[in-house]
């Protein structure tokens, strides 16, 4: 677990419990308000000179981002995690809000030890002063489902560990955020019905009720120590699992400096566009190599260390690539990297991303036009894109593919390759990861291509099932029913953006008709 330098320690108290009921309407009407700032915006400033509206739309972005950083500081649980997120998405949203979010990772008040002490003892069977040799009360770091003390070991290694341990009634706070999210995600669902919202909320809730267990975050890490043992430009803390339990987690301490604090990482001397690369080499090796990848980038779980080195801590969510998976991303990377439209839309048919029936050369024409439109563009371009843009894409995309769906193992890569892009983009404005990753990419695919070979069972198995696939794919094609989908993060990004202005319009309808609901069936 590392330390950040230089942060400042916490001191506020958590929010006073709110009842289930009252904290689903209290983040509900946080969400109705910020959306109809910008309804107001969007329906009013056509009439307005551009100066004025630069200007309007400018204290829009801070007001609300103000208004989502207290909001998410006063309610925590899952609001501090969507918060975390955004403040990556330095490719996407404005200054106003990756600046004033990135306070979220620094600033999440901690509960009072008196609880954290009450939960140790129940966890460990004994106060702390009793299992450590020495136990700080003061953490080091507040997060969305818990908070981090350092402390020492009682045994004669004296080994300095982080010991991460859960809020107590965290798992009634995450249950009632999930129930908001289920309000909007039923309104949604009924206004783009061909939108399977109800697999991503799914894969949402799959993942966060896996983070509240600290047993499987534990075994997770020690996998991921073991994938990275060949390679000291990467740090992963060891277990301490004497004293782990489901909802406290022991790791082995280790320092750094956080990752998004560019002018620290200047000061000793080492380059950020070097840490770019080292990000972006560390995620080729977990997706094309390891196949078991860390899901959530964003700055407070991510220090470097002179070298550099990349420290990774907080490993609740981590997912392992199905070897089908992995064969559709390798081909995706590939074609992405050299061009290869017909390899891209080959590539999205094997990793199953089902959606309506339609033809292949349709497909590669909207794989095209994407591909020429955003695969150079650097992530910070992304920002000055308009709605009217964003409008127009949407068009060419429902010509082409009316039906898109991103199947729930896609979720959490959709996820982390948006913090990534975001991320790196802050290390290096200039960063383009399909450039600046090829060259390791294509070493890795012919390094794994050379395994394959290899391999007698997995290469007469290939050939086993090769007639038959022939056989199904031929049928469908002359039956003109290819089937496939388009997923943002793995092509260009620009989904990401489309999927942001879907919410904005359902989210404004699902936010007054959820508080209708709640009282009604409260």
């Amino acid at each position: 677990m590392a330390s950040p330098e230089g942060q400042a320690s916490a001191t506020a108290t958590t929010a006073s419990p709110m009842r289930p009921r009252w904290r689903v309407i209290r983040i509900l009407w946080m969400a109705f308000r910020i959306l109809m700032s910008y309804a107001i915006y969007w329906a009013a400033s056509f009439a307005l000179p551009a100066r004025t509206r630069v200007g309007w739309k400018t204290r829009i972005h801070q007001k609300n981002a103000v208004r989502f950083k207290q909001a998410a500081l006063s309610f925590k649980g899952l609001c501090i995690k969507v918060g975390q997120f955004m403040s990556a998405r330095v490719d996407l949203l404005p200054a106003a809000y990756t600046d004033t979010l990135a306070q979220l990772q620094d600033q999440v008040p901690p509960a009072p030890f008196s609880e954290i002490r009450a939960r140790l003892i129940e966890e460990l069977g004994a106060a702390p002063e009793a299992v450590f040799a020495h136990f700080d009360p003061t953490p080091i770091a507040s997060a969305s489902l818990g908070q981090v003390h350092p402390a020492t070991l009682r045994d004669d290694s004296g080994l300095r560990v982080a010991v991460k341990v859960q809020y107590p009634q965290i798992d009634q706070v995450v249950e009632c955020d999930l129930a908001a999210l289920r309000w909007i995600v039923w309104v949604l669902a009924a206004l783009f019905p061909h939108i399977r919202f109800d697999i991503l909320y799914a894969e949402f809730v799959k993942i966060v009720r896996q983070e509240l267990n600290y047993i499987v975050e534990g075994h997770h890490a020690e996998t991921f120590h073991k994938n990275f043992s060949d390679d000291d430009r990467v740090v992963v803390p060891r277990v301490i699992w004497k004293h782990t339990t489901q909802r406290v987690l022991t790791l082995e301490f280790v320092d750094g400096i956080k990752i998004d604090r560019i002018d620290e990482i200047r000061k000793r001397g080492i380059a950020p566009n070097a840490v770019a690369l080292l990000v972006a080499e560390c995620y080729m090796q977990q997706i094309l190599r390891h196949r078991f990848f860390h899901g959530d980038p964003h700055p407070g779980n991510l220090f470097i260390q002179p070298g550099p080195k990349l420290v990774f801590v907080d490993f609740g969510l981590m997912q392992e690539i199905r070897p089908e998976t992995y064969r559709g991303v390798q081909k995706m990377i590939l074609s992405i990297i050299d061009r290869d439209v017909p390899g891209i839309a080959r590539a999205l048919m094997d990793l199953g991303f089902i959606a309506r029936a339609g033809r292949i050369e349709e497909i590669e024409r909207m794989v095209s036009f994407f591909m020429e439109r955003y695969r150079d563009a650097q992530p910070t371009s992304f920002q000055r894109i308009t709605i009217r843009q964003i409008a127009q894409d949407l068009a060419v995309i429902l010509k082409t593919a009316p039906t898109l769906q991103i199947p729930n193992h896609f979720v959490l890569v959709g996820r982390t390759a948006g913090m990534l892009n975001g991320l790196c983009a802050r290390l290096d404005p200039t960063f383009n990861i399909i450039e600046l990753a090829a060259p390791y990419a294509k070493k890795m695919a012919r390094q794994d291509r050379a395994s394959f070979v290899s391999s007698t069972r997995e290469w007469l198995s290939t050939l086993i099932a090769l007639p038959a696939a022939l056989r199904g794919f031929l049928d469908i094609a002359n039956a003109g029913r290819l089937k496939t989908e388009m997923s943002s993060e793995d092509v260009t990004g620009v989904l990401t953006r489309i999927y942001r202005l879907l919410i904005c319009i359902g989210l404004m309808a699902a936010a007054g008709l959820a508080l209708l609901a709640v009282w009604i069936l409260g």
